[in-house]
């Protein structure tokens, strides 16, 4: 295959707006079909060049030997973004040989579920985190009287049983993790220590966790992490399996790369990493936000032959030069390759708006949104085509503060009491009817607002422990298969239920969804699914009446159209103005990243170790200023026009301000 000129000249046709046009960089990875890693900066118009690529392909189809293509992402956004321009040009990509999805998708279709119906005789009833779950503790609560002593003693103490992993090495030997990645250990029980049986209760302990997860295993019930196991036992057993999915797809596109699992990717790379296929990964990996900041953990993308994107059609110059130190990775293999720079090159009408250092503490706190709101106004952003199309977004680290004692440290529910809290939108799983309806949506979308009613329906079958007549957990499947054999009238009811309750849901009224959501439950769902009308989980899920005080924290309202979220929620976005208020992870960002070398005395100024905020490129050792580094890379490369970054002024003295000042930014004392 080759893609030409007139091919891409056809591509931005369909995917550009008009007179818009692929620069040189960008036609180089659109023709390039040998395997790379392509390293892209934030807002350079990466997904769009895959979208391009695909689209210059698609013109050359059928492949030699009707192989395929197969495009993969981290997430099912992610995917919609890749087919979204896609479906009616090239509609032949979402055919046989072809593949776009997840790579959880991938796994599950191609190797985890014929895996298991192979070796299980029975199809996967569900693949879901929170099934699996509720399945463990089910499990636990009637299988209490076969557990070992030791078992039960970790039972006791809250031992969470839910996310321990059992894999098999390449030795053939059983290992023990928590989640995919950290090995299972046991706190210290002084008893068994004294009494010399400490490592034989706890393999007595690992025999039980093998138990429980064979029964769950063959009731049909996996977690996704399961998925990955199952898959590297098909190819390890089959390793025809491997040459059967490289004959079948040619080239493969990994969208969003830095996101991914470092077992998810080595599985790809098991397969696909050959001379047989081309793979092209593609993504930043300054954008990985960890889970866990605290810790040091194996770099889980290794970079191979690099190409860039580094021109940032988001970013204006100001703003790119903000950002850019902050880059942590941006050096791909050895010194002497090219450095990774991002490179601004939007252009405002009137010219850069420069970056404004806010500095704010316990009593300035409550001035940031107005503030903000001011700066909005001032430059008149609402008026602009990316103030309409993006908006306006307060962002931070830290939103909540989980279990720890206050210490005077903020985080964003502090300063915003309230804030909508994006990252518990979108959920599969919430303890009440009303968290379903106001968070369960991101988008709003008709689809999308159906999907949120049948998942709290779902839910809460799942709550009361119903099964269906295979003593399977109800999906939203088996939950209409089991209302249409109730009759004709029962199956009109539920659609017609559906179809009105999606539209409340789409035009936010809240109450009315909930009442009649309610009504439904407690009546004709409860008789249906022989549920008590008494029944207290029920009445928990119900509540008395809709909370309203769930949609008065959903956004501040004095001005609605600013939006407060986590940056993990954020990436991917673009916002015409951000501000980047700093929160307290340990500490604040600006104490982990100012570093003193050498502390100021009467004949000298302080001396501090290489700053980001200073435009230096900076080494720190610490995992936690590293984590730091990347997510206010993250934070602040959204907007297209207005950077703001909130700093705690206590970090700040007369010299740091003055640094700022020279180097472009301006300064809002609050």
């Amino acid at each position: 295959m080759n893609i030409t000129d007139i091919d891409i000249n056809e591509a931005e046709k369909t995917l550009l707006p008009k007179d818009m046009h692929f620069d040189d960089e960008r036609r180089d990875f659109i023709k390039g079909l040998e395997s790379c890693d392509l390293l892209a900066v934030p807002g350079s118009g990466k997904t769009t060049a895959l979208q391009a690529k695909l689209f210059c392909m698609a013109r050359h189809l059928p492949l030699e030997k009707d192989q395929g293509i197969l495009i993969l992402s981290h997430t099912n956004n992610a995917v919609n973004e890749v087919k979204k321009k896609l479906h009616a040009e090239c509609n032949q990509l979402f055919e046989a040989p072809h593949f776009i999805g997840t790579v959880q998708d991938f796994v599950d279709k191609f190797l985890a579920i014929p895996y298991y119906e192979q070796f299980y005789k029975q199809k996967v009833h569900v693949i879901d985190g929170m099934a699996y779950e509720q399945e463990v503790e089910r499990y636990l609560k009637t299988s209490i009287w076969k557990l070992k002593k030791a078992t039960l003693h970790l039972y006791k103490k809250g031992f969470n049983f839910t996310d321990i992993r059992i894999q098999r090495t390449k030795d053939g030997s059983l290992k023990y993790t928590r989640g995919m990645n950290d090995e299972l250990s046991f706190k210290p029980v002084k008893k068994w220590i004294q009494e010399g049986t400490e490592q034989q209760k706890h393999e007595e302990i690992k025999g039980d966790l093998k138990i429980m997860k064979q029964a769950i295993m063959k009731k049909g019930i996996l977690h996704y992490d399961d998925c990955y196991i199952l898959a590297d036992a098909y190819i390890r057993k089959y390793p025809f399996v491997k040459k059967t999915l490289r004959k079948r797809f040619k080239y493969v596109f990994i969208d969003e790369t830095q996101d991914l699992k470092k077992y998810q990717l080595d599985l790809i790379d098991s397969i696909f990493d050959s001379d047989e296929c081309c793979i092209q990964r593609i993504g930043d990996k300054n954008q990985t936000i960890f889970n866990k900041p605290d810790r040091d953990i194996p770099d889980q993308w290794n970079i191979r032959k690099v190409k860039y994107l580094q021109n940032s059609l988001r970013l204006t110059e100001s703003i790119a030069k903000v950002v850019n130190p902050f880059a942590v990775d941006n050096v791909a293999g050895n010194k002497s390759e090219s450095m990774f720079t991002v490179k601004g090159k939007r252009q405002l009408e009137n010219g850069d708006i420069p970056p404004y250092l806010i500095l704010f503490d316990e009593y300035g706190k409550n001035k940031l949104l107005t503030t903000f709101n001011d700066l909005i106004e001032k430059y008149a952003l609402r008026s602009t085509v990316d103030g309409k199309k993006y908006g306006f977004h307060i962002v931070g680290w830290s939103i909540r503060r989980k279990g720890e004692t206050a210490n005077g440290k903020l985080r964003l529910e502090d300063i915003f009491p309230n804030c909508e809290k994006a990252s518990v939108r979108g959920l599969n799983s919430y303890d009440t009817l009303s968290k379903f309806l106001v968070f369960g949506c991101r988008d709003y979308s008709m689809y999308e607002c159906k999907t949120v009613i049948q998942k709290a329906l779902v839910c809460l079958l799942r709550k009361l422990n119903v099964y269906d007549s295979d003593r399977r957990l109800f999906s939203k499947t088996r939950l209409e298969n089991k209302i249409m054999l109730m009759g004709e009238d029962d199956f009109n009811d539920y659609k017609l239920l559906i179809y009105q309750t999606s539209v409340l849901l789409f035009l936010k009224r809240f109450s009315e969804c909930y009442t009649l959501l309610v009504s439904y439950l407690t009546g004709s769902f409860s008789r249906i699914f022989e549920i008590s009308t008494n029944n207290q989980v029920l009445a928990d899920f119900c509540e008395k009446d809709f909370d309203t005080e769930l949609i008065n924290a959903e956004t501040p309202s004095e001005f609605p159209d600013i939006e407060i979220e986590s940056v993990h929620s954020t990436k991917g976005q673009t916002h015409c103005a951000t501000m980047y208020v700093e929160t307290s992870f340990k500490d604040y960002e600006s104490s982990h990243l100012f570093k003193i070398k050498k502390k100021a005395t009467r004949k000298r100024p302080e001396v501090l170790y290489p700053n980001p905020l200073f435009q230096e490129k900076a080494e720190y050792a610490q995992v936690t200023c590293k984590a730091v580094m990347h997510m206010m890379y993250v934070g602040f490369s959204r907007p297209t026009h207005l950077l703001c970054y909130a700093s705690y002024k206590h970090n700040w003295n007369n010299k740091r301000i003055e640094k700022m000042e020279q180097l472009g930014w301006k300064i809002i004392n609050l």
